[in-house]
């Protein structure tokens, strides 16, 4: 065996080969962006200022909004598995262009101001849907109930708009006893900063 292997060797220097045409390293190319493991592209820039959430309250046949917004909205087009969006809105700023409703709402038969002042969604994954279409799938708190919500958010190079449908008696706010009648379609308005 010893024989044979003092063969190979001399054959092989004699031929010219020398024992750094066998690097032990791999030399790995400055060009790497087809293999980047982060993403990197720039996300959208939400204008918060702009930002604003309103609402139907289908069986009153009642508008209106709310404010007092603080959210975070990471997402990327190009890769929504990796995009979240969560929030809060001010409880006290419901406004539905009527003093002494809004006054009412605020109370503890319903959204209880005093004790749950803010209402909360956190995203547990994005769907892409259609084309510029997404799912956010996340849970809503209002007062002490959390439940899973789906919010639709369609994309231009302007805006980011999204609607649900939520019954408020589901969340402990009982306007009417029947559910039907609690009835609350939402509409999300984020404009995209160029």
């Amino acid at each position: 065996m010893k024989a044979l292997i003092s063969i190979l060797l001399t054959v092989l220097i004699s031929q010219g080969f020398a024992q750094t045409d066998f690097p032990n390293e791999i030399n790995i190319s400055n060009n790497t962006s087809e293999y980047a493991l982060i993403n990197d592209y720039r996300g959208l820039t939400i204008d918060k200022e702009k930002s604003r959430i309103s609402f139907d309250f289908v069986s009153e046949e009642t508008s209106g909004t709310i404010s007092g917004l603080d959210f975070k909205i990471d997402f990327n087009p190009s890769d929504p598995d990796n995009a979240s969006f969560s929030g809060t809105a001010l409880i006290k700023t419901l406004d539905t262009d009527n003093f002494l409703r809004d006054g009412h709402l605020m109370w503890e038969k319903f959204f209880y101001k005093k004790k749950y002042p803010k209402i909360k969604f956190e995203s547990t994954q994005v769907v892409p849907f259609d084309t510029n279409t997404y799912k956010v799938i996340g849970m809503l708190t209002i007062k002490e109930t959390k439940k899973e919500v789906i919010i639709t958010f369609s994309l231009d190079d302007k805006k980011l708009l999204g609607k649900t449908t939520i019954y408020t008696s589901d969340f402990g706010v009982n306007i009417h006893d029947e559910r039907e009648k609690n009835k609350l379609d939402v509409r999300f308005y984020f404009p995209v900063i160029q």
